[in-house]
Formats: C-alpha cells, structure tokens, sequence
C-alpha cells in the first residue's frame, strides 16, 4: 500500500496550471519545470493532501490505463520532485 503522504513545498516553489499542464518554479534555484497533462492532476492531488494510494484510484478511475505502469509511472515522477525539492514527506 502506498499511504505516503507529499506535501508540496509551498515556500521554495511557485506555480501555474495553464491549458492543463503545470508550471513550476524552485525559487530558490529559479529552475523551471513542466508537467504534462497527467502530471498536473498529479500535482493537483498532492496539493489537495491525497495520498499515493488516493492519487493512483484516482488515475486509474479518471484515465483508464493499466493500474502497474500507473503506479509505476507515479512512483518515477515523486522521486523525481522529491530529489528536486518541490515536495517532501
């Protein structure tokens, strides 16, 4: 089970929802970022306080893609935010 729980780090970064992809900026390193479709809903659900397990039933219900590459997918993308400091446990 995946109860983990993300936070965005609201004090180091900013962002944008714009045409359904994500914009973000680490203010501290003033690296942008972007986020596809998929990976804007799922910065939508950490923002919203779901945990992984919330956010892969909701991936699956809302884009009916086989639930293992959606975890795995899932998975790739928090380790890639979490190394880049744009959300913590």
């Amino acid at each position: 089970m995946l109860r983990l729980l993300y936070k965005i780090n609201k004090d180091k970064i900013v962002y944008r929802i714009i045409n359904k992809e994500a914009v973000l900026l680490n203010l501290e390193s003033g690296v942008y970022y972007s986020l596809n479709k998929t990976g804007a809903d799922i910065w939508q659900y950490i923002n919203e306080g779901k945990c992984l397990d919330e956010i892969l039933d909701s991936l699956e219900a809302r884009h009916k893609i086989n639930r293992q590459k959606l975890k795995r997918d899932l998975l790739a993308l928090i380790k890639d935010l979490e190394r880049e400091k744009l959300i913590a446990k």
